[in-house]
């Protein structure tokens, strides 16, 4: 039988030393099947086999595909969700390589009113970036800013109208 899988039935914890993604089947919510479970990235690639256990964690931050398929081939139930994660750094030095600082997991699919900004150490505003966007690239008005903290104030608002705060700090490293 294919799980019936709904956002009800799923844990996440985000934003910590271990992010995690957990299915809740106590009470048989996902359906009378076999089940394993598998995750998947947002490019379609699979980043943790079938498995039994309903759990997966030390993720990084982005939105993934929760697969949940029967053991006797009945079909595989899909769920998107999100994991956040505020990246502590990022070096703009056009290596490919975190060149760009942005909320990784928030897009206008779950977040679909946000406000994102990053100010200096001492409080002046350097820019407001869109959720959906690249992510800020290190430079104000045209000019490249040097290695330093940074901070950050987001609002996030998802589909339900839960609003999620959260203040913090970054390092910009030139190398």
């Amino acid at each position: 039988i294919i799980a019936t899988l709904a956002e009800d039935d799923v844990t996440i914890i985000d934003d910590s030393s271990n992010n995690t993604i957990t299915i809740d089947d106590s009470n048989n919510n996902l359906g009378i099947g076999d089940y394993e479970f598998a995750l998947q990235d947002e490019n379609s690639v699979i980043v943790r086999d079938f498995q039994d256990t309903p759990m997966f964690e030390n993720l990084s931050g982005g939105v993934y595909t929760i697969l949940v398929r029967d053991k006797n081939g009945c079909g595989v139930a899909q769920l998107e969700v999100s994991v956040l994660e505020f990246p502590k750094y990022f070096t703009p030095n056009g290596d490919g390589v975190n060149d760009l600082w942005a909320v990784k997991g928030a897009s206008k699919t779950f977040y679909p009113q946000s406000s994102i900004h990053i100010f200096d150490r001492y409080g002046n505003p350097i820019t407001e970036i869109a959720i959906d966007g690249q992510g800020w690239d290190g430079l104000y008005n045209g000019k490249i800013l040097p290695s330093n903290d940074y901070w950050f104030n987001i609002q996030l608002t998802d589909r339900n109208g839960a609003t999620i705060s959260r203040k913090g700090h970054f390092s910009l490293l030139r190398k």
